[in-house]
């Protein structure tokens, strides 16, 4: 039974979900939630596990949009160094088009096979497979690996703060297959993760017992939400 999700000011307000879930390059793995953005312009994070102090290491994904009335496209980076010139810099950089619409429920599911590659990378939107555009793919064979805490809806807890409803977010230590995908989306409504060994689950608005404290339903790597009381953060908005 899904009944609540947490809103986003797009302001300060974030999820800090801390260092329990670590991948490396070699890693497969996969991110699986729900999402309902408002009409934004610019780079809105999603989630980081990200190092600026070695130059950019880690995981982000994030929305984009051109204009605040347009569709948000997903950004998904593998990074070993953000630094210096575009060509110079090592990492995976992909994104989708124009997949999510503001003010609508979309599911996205992304994976990572291991493969140190950009065609090693697939997206799922309401169940169905994507076309993914890799724009950079000089990764091979370098460090993601961090120590650094994960974040919701923002650049560590900094900037980039996204506006929007985020629900059901989980991280899953292999890819997911195609059929996995269409299995979450369902009939449209959130489903039970367990069957599929998700790492973390952030069921979001449900379960909470002592706000800020954000449960992992599957796992020990509670969040803590900052910034935001919880009669405007948890809302019955669902999927």
């Amino acid at each position: 039974i899904n009944t609540y999700s947490l809103e986003f000011d797009g302001v300060d307000d974030y999820v800090k979900i801390g260092n329990g879930v670590n991948f490396e390059y070699t890693d497969s793995f996969s991110y699986s939630f729900w999402v309902k953005p408002n009409a934004v312009t610019g780079a809105k994070v999603l989630y980081t596990k990200y190092n600026s102090l070695v130059g950019g290491r880690g995981i982000y994904f994030y929305i984009n949009s051109s204009g605040g009335a347009n569709p948000n496209t997903l950004y998904f980076f593998l990074v070993n160094l953000n630094t210096g010139s575009t060509s110079a810099r090592i990492r995976i950089t992909t994104n989708t088009g124009a997949i999510i619409l503001p003010s609508v429920w979309t599911n996205i599911v992304i994976t990572y096979d291991g493969s140190g590659l950009g065609s090693g990378i697939s997206v799922y939107k309401n169940g169905l497979s994507q076309t993914v555009t890799v724009t950079q793919d000089n990764l091979q064979n370098q460090s993601i690996f961090n120590t650094e805490d994960s974040y919701l809806s923002s650049f560590k807890g900094t900037s980039s703060f996204f506006p929007g409803n985020q629900d059901e977010f989980a991280i899953f230590n292999r890819e997911l297959t195609s059929g996995d995908a269409l299995s979450i989306y369902g009939i449209g409504q959130p489903t039970d993760l367990t069957n599929l060994s998700p790492v973390a689950w952030y069921r979001m608005g449900d379960g909470i017992t002592a706000f800020p404290t954000i449960p992992d339903v599957i796992g020990t790597n509670d969040g803590t939400a900052y910034n935001e009381n919880e009669s405007t953060m948890v809302v019955p908005d669902v999927p």
